[in-house]
């Protein structure tokens, strides 16, 4: 008996412009919740230098969205 193969879902990450949109919210303020992990998990791909574009998981996301404080 085979075992079957279990294949996981690549992990969806949105880039600043789409979290912004998510969360209207201006995309300078979402690359400073980046900055000062207030998006906890959000990441910067290649290399990781200054110009390096800025990832978000969906866990940062809910987790931004659980504990900030309202308006």
């Amino acid at each position: 008996m085979t075992t079957p193969k279990t294949t996981s879902v690549p992990r969806r990450a949105y880039t600043l412009e789409e979290v912004a949109e998510m969360l209207v919210e201006h995309v300078d303020t979402i690359r400073r919740y980046c900055q000062t992990q207030d998006l906890r998990g959000a990441y910067k791909t290649g290399s990781g230098g200054k110009t390096s574009p800025w990832r978000i998981p969906d866990k940062a996301i809910t987790y931004y969205q659980a504990t900030r404080r309202t308006q």
